[in-house]
């Protein structure tokens, strides 16, 4: 089958960008032939992908009509009469599946942001993806309720499907090859690694993070921050790794992840956290949360300085390894995934 694939950007990058590499993968793996349009592309990653891949807008606009114009170039191609299956990841029309990364309005809410013309764009555009696919796939079940309260034509045709971790790079690793991972990184043996994994700090929840963290009077406790830099000078005992290449590395060197999120629809890099062993400490309400059970790690009841320095306590007092088996337990192997979303071009019954 030839696969078309709709996204911003083919590029390294946060969890959108790594569910679309995924999905390369996955379709290939099975044989498919994979076409991706977007509006951004780095040509050696699509190569090291295997994809084929279209830029859309060579030219730089200004981001209030970026995402409009390339919606109007997508809905132009015509995908859905070239291509048996046609998947949007981003806000467009003219395709078979829609899959939201969450909902605009959602987003708003959670990070308390005023009313723009921008959103209010940005808002349409969505509903006019989620209106013109056949299914819609949500990556959890807080997400389809999101959904439905929002978009309330699109929940019908909402199906849930929890992303994928790739098993071949997400596993646990043997005590010897945490030791190498974990000196590596210049943690000592005695010390409790924290590892935040983000690309997007204030929907993250770096700042209520940091706060916890400075009143952590535990001398072993140490916070990696990996992905984009902090914009501000962070305090003793917290570390800035950069963008890192190696994350299943980074999560066998972890004692804990932790990711206060304030929006949260799944968390995929949670899930690849406990695929490898490592438990996670998240917002109750993210969409990973439904997976997690008392082994997996701490749901905080808020997103506050407060209820995560309560975590990291409870954490500090007992670390320990996540039983391995999380994929299988959750049937979130990539070929299972695939499958899936093929038979999303037939009826929901």
């Amino acid at each position: 089958m030839n696969v078309a694939l709709v996204h911003y950007s083919v590029k390294r990058g946060g969890g959108m960008e790594s569910y679309l590499a995924d999905l390369v993968r996955g379709f290939r793996a099975a044989g498919d032939t994979v076409d991706v349009w977007a509006r951004e592309v780095d040509a050696d990653w699509a190569r090291t992908l295997g994809a084929n891949a279209y830029r859309l807008l060579p030219l730089p606009l200004p981001r209030v009509f970026r995402n409009r114009v390339f919606a109007s170039r997508i809905a132009r191609l015509e995908l859905t009469e070239r291509y048996p299956l046609v998947i949007s990841l981003a806000r467009t029309r003219g395709h078979h599946v829609a899959i939201n990364g969450g909902t605009h309005p959602g987003f708003c809410a959670a990070m308390q942001r005023a009313d723009s013309a921008h959103d209010r764009s940005e808002t349409r555009l969505e509903r006019a993806m989620l209106d013109g696919a056949e299914t819609v796939v949500a990556h959890s079940r807080t997400l389809a309720a999101q959904i439905g309260a929002h978009y309330a034509e699109a929940a019908a045709r909402t199906r849930v499907i929890y992303p994928p971790v790739d098993g071949q790079r997400f596993a646990p690793r043997d005590a010897r090859a945490r030791a190498v991972a974990r000196q590596a990184l210049g943690v000592k043996p005695d010390e409790i690694a924290f590892v935040f994994p983000s690309m997007d700090h204030a929907r993250k929840g770096l700042a209520p993070l940091l706060d916890a963290f400075m009143q952590l009077d535990d001398p072993r406790a140490r916070l990696l921050v990996a992905g984009r830099a902090a914009r501000k000078a962070l305090p003793p005992r917290v570390t800035p790794l950069g963008y890192v290449d190696d994350m299943p590395a980074l999560y066998a060197a972890a004692d804990w992840t932790v990711l206060p999120s304030r929006y949260e629809p799944f968390g995929l890099v949670i899930a690849e956290s406990l695929a490898c062993g490592t438990p996670a400490i998240i917002g109750a309400d993210a969409g990973v949360a439904e997976l997690m059970g008392p082994d997996d790690g701490i749901r905080l009841p808020e997103i506050s300085a407060d209820a995560i320095l309560a975590a990291l306590k409870q954490a500090c007092a007992a670390p320990h390894r996540v039983p391995a088996g999380f994929i299988a337990r959750h049937g979130l192997s990539l070929a299972d995934h695939i499958a899936a979303l093929k038979r999303c071009r037939e009826p929901v019954r």
